[in-house]
């Protein structure tokens, strides 16, 4: 099942799932407070958001997306909407939604391998 990306404003967002299915198809670098998704001659960078109610169709954490050193944020969404990483964008102008629940999640440097090779704890994520 794909992941979702969000545009709130001019902000933008994908889910856990659409980080564990990235995982698959980029490399995937920790960074303080999120990961960085390597793509071509830059990144994307994607900052863990908390506190935020859950919006549409989102499973497990939500990060805030930016495309930093010559990505091109636009072009990466296609590429992932294209190789079904993430289904077709929400956008919103509040994004409410309902309050979700906190869920633990692994440790950041576990994170990498159990979304790549062990499926079955990427769970703790969505």
């Amino acid at each position: 099942m794909p992941g979702s990306i969000y545009k709130i404003g001019a902000r933008h967002y994908v889910d856990s799932q659409a980080l564990a299915l990235l995982a698959d198809a980029y490399e995937l670098v920790p960074q303080a407070g999120g990961w960085r998704v390597l793509a071509g001659r830059g990144a994307v960078h994607c900052a863990l958001v908390e506190g935020r109610p859950e919006l549409p169709r989102q499973r497990g954490a939500l990060y805030e997306i930016h495309a930093a050193g010559g990505a091109d944020l636009k072009a990466e969404g296609a590429k992932w909407l294209a190789a079904g990483h993430v289904a077709p964008p929400g956008s919103t102008s509040s994004g409410q939604g309902r309050q979700r629940a906190a869920v633990a999640a692994p440790p950041a440097a576990a994170l990498p391998c159990r979304l790549r090779h062990h499926p079955e704890h990427a769970e703790a994520t969505r």
